[in-house]
């Protein structure tokens, strides 16, 4: 699981950079709004407790409940991960097509080492570990 977690988060921080930024770059009009930057001992709380409890609620939302909405439809196979990488992703449309497309990835990777290791927290904790890659540094 530690290997499948780090690949997660260096995936997510090199690819994040390279595919948003690209498409972003091609695409501004799709970018609504950036992330909020909070400062001070605010930016403290929300690293620690706020990205915690996003990771959480998102990998409970699409990992365990949209996995059990779908799996009558489409089986425990690779077109479930997609299905739920897609969601992943369309949840993230604000942030332009650039972030979708590096939420598609990442949810993917998610939802595999959901299905790989059949408990939820090894997701949240590589979505954790990758937020605060992204936000914190």
């Amino acid at each position: 699981m530690t290997i499948w977690i780090v690949g997660i988060v260096l995936a997510d921080h090199y690819l994040d950079g390279w595919i948003r930024r690209t498409i972003n770059a091609v695409l501004p009009a799709t970018v609504l709004a950036p992330y909020p930057a909070v400062q001070g001992w605010l930016h403290v709380v929300d690293i620690f407790f706020g990205l915690g409890l996003v990771a959480l609620s998102e990998e409970i939302v699409f990992r365990r409940c949209a996995r059990h909405l779908l799996q009558s439809y489409l089986d425990d196979g690779y077109a479930l991960v997609l299905a739920t990488s897609f969601l992943f992703g369309a949840y993230h449309w604000w942030t332009g097509f650039g972030n979708i497309g590096v939420a598609v990835v990442i949810g993917g990777l998610l939802m595999m080492l959901y299905r790989r290791s059949g408990a939820l927290w090894p997701a949240v904790l590589g979505h954790y570990l990758a937020d605060i890659v992204n936000f914190a540094f």
